[in-house]
């Protein structure tokens, strides 16, 4: 029997592609547009920086006019009291540090999407002024999971597959929510990595299949240049996160 590959499939399906966790950082905007337009086939991408649209409302004013065939949608990653939720189609930065449920209901209020991002993962290691990557955890999405719109199921960090898993466990068994599959990208290489498939082609159409639950989390593999990259824009904050806990750790002693 021959082997189909999943790209066939998805285009026999008629399906579409969305990374719907991706970081503009210190970035360019038209660097990042353009990595999607010429290194992917996604149909649907979303901008997600932490506490604030700010930068995704720069990456859709240089996206306007410009002919690109991918739908940006505006998002924006919060901090909030019990971990991190994606809130997408919003029109206005939802402050962090909010509780959970908040989080939620703001998003809803401006009409927006609210997807629990990475939900089990939690970082061990502090550092002040930096936004780690803190899931929203099991007791919190059992609590507020029906209020969810989405939960990320595939966060294409190298490090979380069993975290995957367990967010997958619990959707498919107990919340039954769209799932999500996206990068969590912070440099170009990493778009795509992970992505979510629906039958459409626009964001619109993506909204709907969210709201239908009828989307599937897909995890699509580093190569080893994107992994080497990676590594080496996230060394320098891990060195420094470690250092500061190292210090603290010794003048506890």
């Amino acid at each position: 029997m021959s082997k189909v590959s999943l790209k066939k499939i998805e285009k026999i399906a008629g399906l579409s592609k969305a990374d719907l966790h991706v970081h503009l950082v210190d970035g360019d905007p038209d660097d990042l547009l353009n990595y999607v337009q010429e290194k992917t086939d996604l149909n649907v991408i979303a901008l997600t920086d932490h506490d604030s649209i700010d930068n995704a409302l720069k990456v859709k004013k240089a996206w306007l006019g410009m002919g690109y065939r991918f739908d940006l949608i505006i998002g924006e990653e919060i901090n909030s009291t019990e971990g991190h939720i994606v809130g997408l189609f919003l029109n206005k930065t939802i402050e962090p540090h909010l509780p959970v449920q908040e989080t939620i209901r703001q998003i809803h209020e401006q009409g927006g999407l609210a997807i629990a991002a990475h939900p089990f993962q939690a970082m061990s290691f502090r550092r002040p002024g930096v936004v780690l990557m803190d899931g929203i955890g099991l007791k919190s999405l059992l609590k507020f999971g029906k209020q969810l719109d989405g939960i990320e199921v595939v966060n294409a960090t190298p490090t979380l597959k069993d975290e995957n898993l367990r967010a997958s466990l619990v959707n498919k068994t107990i919340l039954l929510k769209a799932e999500i599959g996206s990068s969590d990208a912070h440099i170009p290489e990493a778009i795509c990595r992970g992505y979510t498939v629906f039958k459409g082609k626009n964001a619109q159409d993506l909204r709907k299949a969210i709201n239908l639950c009828q989307t599937q989390a897909i995890y699509n593999g580093w190569s080893f240049f994107a992994l080497i990259k990676y590594f080496f824009f996230f060394l320098p904050e891990g060195l420094r996160i470690a250092g500061y806990n190292l210090t603290h750790i010794f003048h506890k002693r």
